[in-house]
């Protein structure tokens, strides 16, 4: 078995692509629990605001029918204990929280993306210069969140 020259193995590229792998690692963990948290609010303000609506039709009557009144009393109970409109809309609510985090997190996501593009074998300097965006980018945020400069009040 031959085993490669360090010259053939370009070590600027393979750690070019290792940071952009790792960045967007990062942003699909933070988009992924951003997800988890706005779908479980989203969830929890859609059954509110059904219950609620739900509660008002039961309480008022539009005409003196007791069967309306019946069928109207068994929607609210059945409102109260079904849980598949609630699946969905968690769904809803995880698909908006991981598209807003995405959303707010486009520039790190661009330079990451952009690491992977390049003309494969040669000097791959677009991959080279989307590796620099990233550590200039992460050292001005260590900058900025851990020792205050640049911040603004």
């Amino acid at each position: 078995m031959k085993i490669p020259n360090i010259k053939t193995i370009k070590i600027a590229n393979v750690l070019t692509q290792t940071l952009g792998a790792a960045t967007l690692g990062l942003i699909a963990y933070d988009s992924h629990i951003a997800g988890k948290i706005k779908a479980s609010a989203y969830e929890k303000n859609h059954k509110a605001t059904g219950l609620t609506e739900r509660y008002l039709d039961d309480m008022k009557l539009d005409s003196p029918s007791t069967v309306e009144a019946g069928v109207k009393k068994e929607l609210f109970k059945y409102s109260l204990d079904e849980n598949l409109t609630g699946f969905f809309t968690n769904i809803a609510g995880y698909g908006k929280g991981f598209a807003s985090m995405l959303v707010s997190e486009v520039i790190p996501f661009g330079l990451a993306i952009g690491t992977f593009f390049g003309k494969r074998g040669g000097k791959q300097i677009f991959s080279k210069f989307c590796g620099a965006g990233l550590i200039a980018y992460g050292g001005i945020f260590l900058l900025q969140e851990a020792f205050g400069i640049g911040k603004s009040k």
